[in-house]
């Protein structure tokens, strides 16, 4: 918010009628209250509605708020039902009252109503405005685009089951200690969250996680295993919703998962979210077991180069390297800085988002090195399949971070021969694909983030029944979760 923003929003709410609303109480604005406008100056409201007698929470609102919005400029009546979770003060502002002050004081009106649309506008932005360009490979990934829909409902006497009850139990007990802890962190007068604190949130939110990974196969064998995942899903959303990280992941705004976005929130690790319960959910994320691995796998690759190029650096050709699904080219800066004979290092990232290409060259830019960077912008599925066909020449080295994750076998089998075409005799592919380890639960149930996980044997598998054969070596990050194969033509 600018500074413009706060006094224009300082001034107006002088404006507002203040309202005490009681713990539990709810806040009716369909009808006739829909002409108000909110502002949650103290307490917490939750917002949700109820479908087949399920209660769906879709949001978590704390201090400093405007809510209503949509339905205060659109006089549509809204159905949502907002209930107080602990004691509030709300301010409250009617379409009178804002008449009033467009008539009195035009400059205050002007200005809180460009605050009010730059607000709602980057709400909407943030989750909808990058998906069109890149819906179609999104598709053509084998695990498909995000997934953003109802899960099935539960049945009227669900909850009467030893399995519902089972179920309910445990989550309603999550949620309440996750508000109980939001209350605390809320109450602390630091900026930061207190080590004590951020401790208990690691503790409860792992739990949660512990939880999923131990009784998932047990759910899985349910009969209502879409009920319960449902179920779960609906009721932890607007608490991981508030991580900023988990946000993108499952929303998925450019229509698949493993953005350059995505990636580079992984490397920088800077924890960001709504308020500070979101900045520890993020920062509780971000230290996962499959972000640690991403990080690492920055480290593994930037040795891999360094180890490959070093023979090469005396020769009288230049060294190419290919990357392909290129991302933010983090591990590619890392080299290119350690890096003593760049001069001979010629580069082609290759990548389907052009923002990913940006992100890679402005990421380049930023180290000092003499190196030749070209970026291209390509279908790298279409290229697998030879639907389109390219000059890119023979390289050194052809290395894939991460696209493996999301292709099956027979897009596997037609990348790697694909690479192999592309590669001088005696030349590396080095690719990489997740294992199943501990985070997949919680991927594939709370942030619909799908991956094809493959092990040691699957690679050699594969490998086989390419121009490469099995003979490739197989290593992994420290982590041990994110498997990197070294084949060689």
């Amino acid at each position: 918010m600018t500074h413009e923003d706060t006094q224009a929003v300082k001034e107006i709410l002088g404006f507002f009628d203040s309202i005490h609303c009681h713990k539990n109480s709810h806040i009716v604005i369909g009808g006739d209250q829909s002409r108000a406008l909110y502002f949650l100056k103290s307490g917490t409201i939750e917002v949700s509605y109820t479908s087949q007698n399920t209660k769906i929470v879709v949001a978590l609102i704390g201090p400093g708020s405007f809510f209503g919005e949509i339905g205060f400029f659109d006089e549509i009546s809204r159905v949502r039902d907002i209930q107080v979770t602990q004691e509030s003060e709300i301010l409250t502002l009617d379409k009178d009252d804002l008449k009033n002050i467009q008539t009195h004081n035009p400059v205050l009106y002007g200005n809180f109503m460009a605050y009010l649309a730059r607000s709602i506008c980057s709400k909407f932005r943030r989750i909808l405005g990058e998906s069109n360009p890149l819906a179609g490979y999104a598709a053509s990934l084998s695990t498909g685009q995000r997934k953003i829909g109802d899960s099935p409902t539960l049945p009227d006497d669900f909850f009467n089951t030893q399995e519902g009850q089972w179920i309910k139990k445990l989550v309603d007990e999550f949620k309440s200690n996750l508000f109980d802890l939001s209350l605390s962190i809320q109450k602390n007068d630091n900026q930061g969250i207190p080590e004590d604190l951020t401790a208990k949130g690691y503790h409860l939110l792992n739990r949660f996680h512990d939880w999923l990974k131990t009784e998932g196969p047990t759910i899985e064998q349910s009969a209502n295993k879409d009920i319960i995942w449902g179920y779960i899903f609906k009721e932890a959303f607007p608490y991981f919703m508030r991580s900023r990280y988990l946000e993108r992941s499952y929303f998925k705004p450019k229509g698949y998962a493993g953005d350059c976005n995505m990636i580079e929130m992984i490397y920088d690790n800077a924890p960001d979210g709504d308020g500070k319960i979101g900045r520890l959910i993020d920062q509780w994320s971000l230290d996962s077991v499959s972000c640690k691995a991403v990080r690492g796998r920055r480290k593994l690759l930037t040795g891999y180069m360094k180890t490959l190029c070093a023979p090469k650096k005396d020769g009288p050709e230049p060294i190419h390297i290919m990357s392909l699904a290129c991302g933010p080219s983090r591990e590619l800066c890392d080299f290119l800085s350690q890096c003593d004979y760049s001069d001979k290092i010629e580069v082609l990232c290759v990548d389907i988002d052009p923002e990913a290409l940006e992100m890679s060259a402005k990421n380049t830019r930023t180290v000092n090195h003499n190196a030749n960077i070209r970026f291209m912008n390509e279908n790298l599925i279409k290229w697998a399949f030879g639907k389109v066909d390219q000059e890119f020449g023979t390289m050194d080295i052809i290395y894939s971070a991460g696209l493996l994750d999301y292709l099956d076998d027979k897009l596997f089998t037609a990348f790697v021969t694909r690479c192999y075409k592309h590669l001088k005799p005696g030349g590396h592919l080095i690719v990489g694909n997740f294992k199943s380890g501990p985070d997949r639960i919680f991927m594939d149930h709370i942030l619909d983030w799908k991956l094809i996980y493959r092990e040691e044997s699957d690679f050699k598998r594969l490998f086989g029944r390419t121009p490469f054969g099995k003979d490739i070596t197989i290593t992994a990050e420290k982590q041990g979760v994110n498997l990197f194969s070294l084949a060689t033509r």
